[in-house]
């Protein structure tokens, strides 16, 4: 997760030089990390949970882990509609960013 989130990174940062609407890296990891997040809730239930997170001891502390991944998984999914908003052309900030364009 660490080399795709690094891949992702550098496509945002070429983004200042390149002006195409698509992230096909960065959509892929945002996905990826969906389903990882979501594969790791499904294990705090389960009996692995023991060997993945020992430091789980009682419910809150499983509660708490459940809660930072479900966070995750939204912020990404946000993420995800905002890059599909950019590339179909709905982006609401489009419209301010090419007026600002025409002042310049």
């Amino acid at each position: 997760m660490t080399i795709l989130a690094a891949i992702a990174a550098i496509e945002q940062l070429t983004k200042m030089h390149n002006r195409k609407r698509d992230i096909p890296a960065t959509r892929y990891y945002f996905w990826l990390q969906i389903g990882v997040n979501v594969a790791l809730v499904c294990c705090v239930f389960l009996p692995l949970k023991d060997q993945l997170f020992p430091f789980l001891t009682n419910m809150s502390s499983v509660y708490l882990i459940c809660a930072i991944f479900l966070i995750g998984i939204l912020l990404c999914y946000l993420c995800e509609r905002r890059i599909r908003n950019i590339r179909v052309g709905k982006d609401k900030y489009q419209k301010l960013i090419a007026t600002f364009k025409k002042i310049n």
